[in-house]
């Protein structure tokens, strides 16, 4: 994949994003953290990045365009009237700075970690349990440093590219978990209509 393709995806989804939050507002979404539902991008995320780069390898550019350009989502939240589907497994995705965090802890640990072949990896979101506060497993993660542009989110069930995952949570409403849930109320064709 090439450059372009990764900025003309990345464009696509930064319009979309804003759009999803709005149907969602509109419908009576209640989100859990109001201020980081699509805060922008951090002012230190070249800072960031370099700061990952220089310890472990290169960001994959589907990631480090992300920070650039969008820099995070929450989605998390509740609305009273939809049900069916106890793990809806917002859209999440962590800024820079988390990965940054988890940079120093395996830095702080990196002998122990890679004894048990933990390496490095950058942080994408909670798993679906986690984000419904629930103990859970490992977080979604990518790969670091980079093997291709466009990296598999490691550890969640759909085991996409980074991009094709976005694009799979603007398909379903911004819900991933939603496609194993035949009977949910989720207003899904009104939240993805036209933006996908």
């Amino acid at each position: 994949m090439n450059n372009k393709s990764i900025n003309e995806r990345i464009d696509r989804i930064a319009s979309a994003l804003p759009v999803l939050v709005v149907r969602l507002k509109r419908l009576g979404y209640q989100f859990a953290r109001s201020g980081a539902v699509l805060p922008g991008p951090e002012p230190s995320v070249n800072e960031s990045i370099d700061c990952i780069e220089s310890e472990i390898g290169t960001v994959p550019l589907a990631i480090s365009q992300f920070w650039k350009q969008i820099g995070s989502v929450d989605l998390c939240g509740s609305h009273p009237d939809w049900y069916g589907c106890d793990y809806p497994d917002p859209l999440v995705i962590d800024p820079a700075s988390q990965a940054v965090a988890e940079l120093r802890e395996f830095l702080d640990d990196r002998e122990e970690r890679m004894r048990y072949d933990f390496p490095y990896v950058i942080p994408i979101s909670a798993d679906e349990y986690h984000k419904e506060d629930v103990s859970g497993g490992m977080w979604y993660n990518v790969d670091c440093p980079a093997t291709v542009d466009n990296p598999i989110v490691n550890d969640e069930r759909h085991e996409l590219p980074f991009l094709d995952y976005l694009e799979l949570a603007f398909n379903l409403g911004g819900f991933l978990g939603l496609d194993r849930c035949p009977r949910h109320t989720w207003p899904i064709h009104e939240l993805a209509m036209e933006i996908t």
